[in-house]
């Protein structure tokens, strides 16, 4: 019987044929930098529910000036799942206007299957995103085993035109929690896999794979925060951004920065310039802030409707 789990439909060789048209050479120095990443929210008319690109882009553009290393377009926080194949591009697209050409952006590429992934690989490549932040394909949760996810992320990285940002979030996968062993194999069998952003709140994960893989081949970012929930009650919020970077991360991609983009650039500038007290207390004050925030992506759209879209 064919087995449901394996997710491949890279059978279609038309779309690894289209892919490797595009020009591979900025694969020679994919390493990316460190900082703070923002994952950018999307904007809608609350009329139409159309995207709002008018207020995208000026937002984009805000965010790119405010002290961030990079944005992720299309990560959870923009609502991906629930956008056509054609509002992804377009996201994209908007920002690639929107900042500066050689500004770094990271596409959310998740799907399903490696034909919807791989297509939505070219089309962010097309669009001029210089990343892609990759889920793993969890629709069947715990029955998806460690060799279908590891199979999946080799074919996509195979036929990747843009290098690839592994992302593990159990949270929105239905349970499937990326193991740092997988994620080392993974890495040092395809090149193409360049780095990992874990939102599972794992310092331990980041200890080990900053062990096992070279800093300049291999970056690895906390999503800054996860819940960590216990028979339907939240129990604690693993903020560590310093924790990430104490055992050596490359920064963070969060949600927070949304809201206070210069104060979480800010904390890890401190900590880098050996600023270590300031940085904790900044860190401190960052996290009770961000509470609020974890009620999920609307309490996120909502705070940074207060704070960073009225500077914007």
């Amino acid at each position: 019987m064919e087995d449901l789990t394996s997710c491949s439909r890279i059978g279609a060789g038309n779309i690894i044929h289209h892919l490797h048209g595009h020009d591979n050479s900025s694969l020679e120095s994919c390493s990316i930098a460190t900082c703070v990443w923002a994952p950018a929210i999307t904007f809608f008319d609350p009329v139409t529910d159309e995207l709002d690109l008018t207020s995208q882009s000026t937002y984009y553009k805000y965010l790119s000036e405010s002290g961030l290393v990079g944005l992720v377009i299309l990560g959870t926080n923009a609502e991906t799942f629930l956008l056509t194949r054609e509002e992804r591009a377009a996201l994209i697209k908007c920002a690639r206007k929107s900042v500066a050409p050689d500004y770094p952006l990271m596409a959310g590429v998740g799907g399903h299957s490696t034909k919807q992934v791989l297509e939505y690989i070219s089309d962010a490549a097309q669009a001029g995103a210089n990343y892609v932040l990759l889920l793993p394909c969890a629709y069947f949760g715990p029955a998806t085993s460690e060799s279908v996810i590891r199979n999946f992320f080799a074919q996509v990285a195979d036929a990747s035109p843009l290098p690839i940002v592994l992302y593990n979030f159990p949270g929105v996968c239905n349970g499937v929690d990326l193991s740092s062993s997988l994620i080392a194999s993974l890495a040092q069998a395809h090149p193409k896999i360049v780095g990992v952003k874990l939102t599972c709140g794992s310092v331990g994960k980041i200890t080990r794979l900053t062990a096992l893989l070279p800093a300049s081949r291999f970056s690895v970012y906390g999503g800054q925060s996860e819940h960590a929930y216990s028979g339907g009650e939240r129990l604690i919020y693993a903020d560590f951004l310093i924790g990430g970077l104490s055992v050596g991360s490359a920064g963070c991609i969060a949600a927070f920065a949304n809201v206070f983009p210069r104060t979480i650039s800010h904390i890890f500038t401190l900590w880098k310039e050996g600023k270590v007290a300031e940085a904790l207390a900044l860190h401190q004050k960052a996290s009770l802030a961000e509470e609020p925030c974890k009620a999920g992506i609307a309490s996120t759209k909502f705070a940074a409707s207060c704070f960073s879209a009225q500077r914007a």
